[in-house]
């Protein structure tokens, strides 16, 4: 679902569940605190909350991050990039696609929060943009 916004709060604000995006944006910059959430926009397509660097940048998806947070119709989305072989058996097959994890609410988190965690401290996040060493 493609929701566009001029900034996180405005995003959050249009959000189908913004309690659930809330919830899982305080997790992700819990993991992260260093870290810097930013809004992503494609401006066609797609927009999320990203952190990190895109590892595979292409087309449109420059300034996405290495995990992005997005509201959709039914859950909250977290994209990344790298593998998630090993972890497909930490949650139910309908909440792990290819490069993401469904959070579907309140209950799912905290009946696999311990996994949740474990998913995002997994993570290897790029830098991003211009903050590279």
């Amino acid at each position: 679902m493609y929701n566009a916004a001029e900034n996180i709060e405005e995003y959050i604000a249009q959000a189908q569940d913004s309690q659930l995006l809330r919830q899982v944006l305080h997790m992700v910059h819990s993991t992260f605190p260093e870290e810097e959430l930013r809004y992503f926009d494609n401006g066609k397509t797609f927009s999320a909350i990203a952190l990190g660097q895109n590892p595979y940048p292409s087309p449109g998806y420059e300034e996405a991050g290495t995990i992005n947070i997005a509201s959709q119709k039914n859950y909250v989305a977290v994209y990344f990039y790298g593998e998630n072989i090993s972890w497909q058996n930490n949650f139910p097959k309908s909440a792990m696609g290819k490069g993401c994890l469904r959070i579907k609410n309140s209950k799912f988190m905290e009946k696999y929060e311990v996994e949740i965690r474990k998913f995002f401290q997994n993570v290897k996040l790029h830098k991003p943009h211009g903050k590279r060493n």
